[in-house]
């Protein structure tokens, strides 16, 4: 059964771009697989804690020689990774914060980058172990950045995500930017009705697919 993992990042309520933009991705998805599940994780309004002391001594230390304590610390960790390990799709809501992600999506990030788990070290170099996944990230950013030379260089936020999930072995990464919502209400509505279509075409020609 194909499964699908939602990640809202926006701290806004509904009314957030990126929202609806996941919606609108959700939506698609179960047109295009009627028999899939969908996993939601709301980080935007309930934000994961960021990786303490105990929480990064566990991830360290074999399951087997945890102590009770540490094996609490990593328990909300767990519950992220398997989210993660179970989908065959990821959608991403992401608005660019100070030219990047917002801290909510960061602790995420943190907690589920687990070597062993996600990814491996090895003589020869890290590997990502979640092969056979798609990772799709709609954003909402209030300037333009996709296509502006002058301001490209301050887009961190495609950059690292790109480089992250890459990372973790997720090699098919698609981007779908809302762009010009700090302009005003016109461009900003122009910018989101753009995404809307961009989205409905990565449906129509096949691109979201289950990776064999």
């Amino acid at each position: 059964m194909p499964r699908l993992l939602v990640i809202d990042s926006s701290p806004m309520t509904d009314a957030a771009v990126t929202r609806r933009l996941t919606r609108r991705f959700v939506e698609l998805w179960r047109e295009r697989f009627a028999d899939g599940e969908v996993i939601y994780r709301d980080i935007g309004a309930s934000p994961p804690p960021h990786p303490d002391a105990a929480t990064l001594a566990a991830f360290a230390r074999p399951v087997d020689a945890r102590s009770v304590a540490e094996a609490a610390a990593v328990r909300y960790s767990d519950s992220l990774v398997d989210e993660l390990l179970a989908a065959d799709h990821l959608v991403v809501g992401s608005p660019m914060y100070n030219f990047t992600v917002t801290s909510g999506l960061k602790a995420w990030i943190d907690l589920v980058g687990r070597a062993g788990r996600t990814f491996d070290y090895r003589p020869d170099g890290p590997v990502g172990l979640l092969r056979d996944k798609q990772a799709f990230v709609v954003t909402a950013r209030g300037g333009f950045y996709a296509a502006n030379p002058a301001v490209a260089s301050m887009d961190f936020q495609e950059s690292y995500l790109r480089a992250y999930f890459n990372f973790l072995g997720i090699a098919d990464v698609r981007f779908v930017h809302a762009e010009g919502q700090g302009i005003d209400e016109e461009t900003a509505l122009a910018g989101e009705q753009r995404a809307v279509r961009e989205l409905q075409a990565l449906f129509a020609n096949g691109a979201v697919r289950l990776v064999a």
